[in-house]
């Protein structure tokens, strides 16, 4: 994330916490909740003021909060204590890495978009291996957002980068994750000209196919038949 971004949340930590935690999120929530098996362990990508951790773990989950921003980190103690030694300082996407283990799912709610393009594929590519073979990762971007330009700052000095849910789509099958179910909400904050794409993605499984190798018998040049009679391969090929 670049330096621009984070200054305005570390040179206003304090204001953004108190904004995020009176926003309506229950919709958000509700689509958390039923796109996680119960009592997993999670990894949540910019915290903020570490609402929806706290929300996750009071739902029974095992949860590392993480932030960008080592101001919004201490916001996190200020306002949910619970999450003490649970919160840390990590930057994406360089701070993505399997020292911090393996995760039965990774969410990142309004974060993507402070990325740049290359730096998005970088988290995308990063967060694959952190997940279990069943792994999901969620995450919140913008759907609509009037006040910021494509791929631009906005005067706050935040980059916004701006995607459509099919380059969403393809940035994730690129590595390995299929976005499966997406859901449209209204801004929490009742922010007119601002709305949400909440998406899903599953880590993808492939399966080697293992065909058994077909020794073709040596037959005498007179035989009649591709197989002589009475004789027939064990397996046949596959067309």
């Amino acid at each position: 994330m670049g330096q621009s971004t984070l200054n305005y949340y570390s040179q206003n930590s304090f204001k953004v916490a108190e904004r995020y935690e009176s926003a309506d999120v229950t919709k958000l929530h509700d689509f958390l909740l039923s796109s996680l098996k119960p009592g997993g362990r999670l990894l949540e990508l910019g915290c903020g003021s570490g609402r929806d951790a706290a929300f996750m773990v009071n739902q029974g989950f095992k949860v590392l909060a993480t932030d960008g921003s080592a101001s919004m980190v201490q916001q996190v103690k200020t306002h949910h204590p619970e999450l003490a030694g649970h919160a840390v300082h990590l930057k994406l996407p360089d701070g993505l890495s399997n020292e911090l283990g393996v995760f039965d799912g990774i969410y990142a709610v309004a974060v993507l978009m402070h990325l740049s393009m290359q730096e998005i594929e970088r988290t995308i590519r990063a967060v694959n291996p952190l997940l279990t073979a069943k792994g999901r990762f969620i995450f919140s971007v913008p759907a609509r957002r009037d006040e910021a330009l494509t791929n631009a700052f906005d005067s706050k000095g935040r980059r916004f980068t701006a995607l459509s849910r099919d380059r969403w789509k393809d940035l994730c099958l690129k590595h390995n994750l299929q976005i499966v179910r997406t859901m449209i909400s209204e801004d929490g904050l009742g922010r007119d000209g601002i709305v949400w794409m909440n998406c899903l993605a599953e880590k993808r499984l492939f399966m080697k196919l293992m065909l058994p190798i077909i020794t073709t018998p040596h037959y005498p040049q007179q035989a009649p038949h591709p197989w002589p009679v009475g004789r027939y391969p064990s397996v046949w090929p596959v067309p």
